[in-house]
């Protein structure tokens, strides 16, 4: 598939995220399964909340606002975002797909939601979070974005336009 002329194209293709996803998928059950299986009296975390803050590949600043919930504990997420992210403020739905390691979590995420002035918007991405207490850690995030051509800011002819986001920030698990 040839990108669209004007259309920016993607880092790291869709093909290798949802391989990733599957991988973390099926390593995560045999993991999350063992550690829940060693003590069952433990609480299990089912929220978390994120605050991420970097750059936009346009060259605007980023904020992303994340709250997630765990349906599968310390595996599967889904949760709600509210994404500033340079001339396009997204509210998102989201899902991720965690490795539940002890100290730091590789994540994949995918995401897709409105914009008051453009339309849809979707993301893909992924990341780590490490963890230096029990429910505070650090969160290193990359997001890709894509979203409708604008009359007012893109040339006449991009049908979507695409760019990148790059953030780091805390993390809250509850």
């Amino acid at each position: 598939m040839r990108p669209e002329r004007g259309m920016v194209k993607p880092i790291v293709p869709a093909r290798f995220f949802v391989v990733l996803a599957l991988f973390l998928l099926a390593i995560g059950s045999v993991w999350g399964g063992q550690a829940e299986s060693r003590s069952p009296a433990k609480k299990v975390s089912r929220f978390e909340s994120d605050f991420s803050a970097g750059k936009v590949s346009e060259g605007y600043p980023g904020l992303l606002k994340s709250i997630w919930w765990y349906p599968l504990p310390k595996i599967f997420a889904m949760g709600i975002s509210l994404d500033f992210i340079g001339r396009a403020m997204p509210f998102m739905l989201n899902t991720s797909l965690n490795l539940p390691l002890p100290v730091v979590v590789p994540f994949v995420c995918a995401g897709v939601g409105t914009n008051v002035s453009r339309g849809v918007v979707t993301e893909l991405g992924g990341g780590l979070k490490l963890r230096v207490w029990r429910t505070v850690g650090f969160i290193v995030e990359y997001r890709r974005y894509t979203r409708r051509g604008d009359a007012y800011y893109d040339p006449p002819d991009v049908k979507r336009v695409g760019f990148n986001y790059v953030g780091g920030g805390v993390a809250y698990i509850f």
